[in-house]
């Protein structure tokens, strides 16, 4: 499984992980604040192919934020965002 791009919306309610697997996945995102405390967890099943998935960060309050991306437990890729 590959993260290919990861996109926030103007809103920064709604973004965008656009994903290609090889086989089938359970992708987990963990989203860590600035203290290292996990402000949300997401996690989905993922198909065979290339996908665009819609991840809500809306209910996240304003501030810095680290997402970390797991394939199981194979660590994919890490972004950081500003809400």
């Amino acid at each position: 499984m590959q993260i290919q791009d990861f996109q926030t919306s103007v809103a920064e309610s709604i973004s965008y992980l656009s994903i290609v697997a090889n086989n089938i996945g359970k992708l987990t995102l963990k989203i860590f604040d600035t203290n290292g405390f996990i402000a949300k967890t997401i996690s989905t099943q993922i198909a065979q192919g290339a996908q665009l998935l819609d991840i809500n960060l809306g209910d996240l309050n304003e501030g810095t934020y680290i997402i970390n991306a797991f394939n199981g437990d194979e660590f994919l890729k890490a972004f950081r965002i500003t809400k």
